[in-house]
């Protein structure tokens, strides 16, 4: 299963943004959350995949925000994950829902 580094960050909790570079091209996941678990940051987001083919479209994801790291599981398969700098945990832990479409740039 082939990974990509990035980051997933959220200014304001209801509307986040996920970027990682596969090939020199980034690929980002931008969506919103059904339920605000508030603003954060992961830095070293890693997002583990199967195919470009899925990076592709809008998809619906389930995930965690909280208390020490960040999980999206998007319905097509890949998931987007990462830790929460100590500094910057979000308490309580929420899961989210919602969905996201991939661009390239």
């Amino acid at each position: 299963m082939p990974t990509a580094k990035g980051n997933i960050i959220s200014q304001n909790g209801a509307k986040f943004v996920a970027t990682f570079i596969i090939d020199e091209i980034q690929y980002i996941f931008s969506g919103n959350t059904n339920h605000n678990p508030g603003a954060f940051s992961v830095t070293k987001a890693t997002l583990n995949y199967d195919s470009k083919d899925q990076l592709t479209s809008t998809h619906s994801y389930l995930g965690q925000v909280g208390i020490t790291k960040v999980t999206f599981n998007v319905k097509n398969g890949p998931t987007a994950a990462g830790p929460l700098p100590d500094n910057r945990q979000v308490d309580p832990a929420s899961t989210v829902d919602g969905s996201g479409t991939w661009t390239t740039a």
